[in-house]
């Protein structure tokens, strides 16, 4: 190889298109694909947009089983490459926001669930009814009928949690199906430094029991 096509991978010359040799063109093409490919990798994907995968009934019907998300790492400030340096948030975490945070008990897991709880509110939990800080949760979006325990039993009453206060700097989540999710109830806050992307949209949803794509939540916006 010449001394331009090594001067051209690293920037030094140039040189017009119709001035270049075929291996010329190619060594530009190729410095341009490692440059996008470490922008990708170390800013784009980890700081500002990046996909996830929800493998679990926890937040159905909001975001069902099987299904494939764009998240917003930039929203809450995603993690420096290979550190546990965050970057500043854009917004603030709010009361039924549903985020993207490390797993506190393994933060090589990534979970995907609702705030209930901001620092220093109090939860309380009464059968289906969540209250914060004494007020009732208008909750909409909860679904109650995934555990056979609760299908089969109607009148079964549901345990009862709480009053606990939301310590500083940590948040209170819960799933959506709230009869099959496993989250703060089990395993107590999140800290506010795992909380890292906000989910966007639904790009991929598959139902692997009855085989097939739901073209109804394809491109569904999850974040409000």
């Amino acid at each position: 190889m010449n001394k331009d096509f090594w001067k051209l991978m690293l920037g030094k010359i140039q040189k017009d298109a119709d001035d270049m040799t075929q291996l010329e063109k190619i060594s530009l093409f190729l410095r341009d694909l490692i440059i996008i490919t470490v922008l990708f990798f170390l800013i784009i994907r980890p700081l500002i947009i990046a996909g996830y995968e929800v493998s679990t009934p926890s937040m159905e019907p909001t975001i069902m089983t099987g299904t494939k998300l764009i998240g917003l790492p930039i929203l809450y400030g995603g993690y420096i490459p290979f550190t546990d340096i965050k970057m500043p948030a854009i917004l603030k975490i709010k009361r039924q926001s549903i985020v993207i945070f490390k797993f506190p008990l393994n933060e090589r897991e990534y979970y995907v669930k609702r705030v209930i709880g901001l620092p220093g509110d109090i939860v309380e939990i009464r059968g289906k009814n969540v209250f914060v800080n004494g007020q009732l949760l208008d909750e909409p979006y909860t679904q109650y009928i995934s555990d056979p325990l609760y299908e089969s039993n109607p009148d079964f009453v549901r345990p009862n949690f709480g009053p606990i206060t939301v310590p500083k700097n940590h948040y209170f989540v819960m799933g959506d199906n709230r009869d099959n999710s496993y989250d703060s109830r089990e395993w107590g806050f999140v800290p506010k430094k795992n909380i890292f992307a906000a989910p966007l949209l639904i790009y991929w949803s598959y139902d692997r029991d009855a085989k097939k794509i739901r073209t109804s939540e394809l491109f569904k916006i999850i974040i409000k």
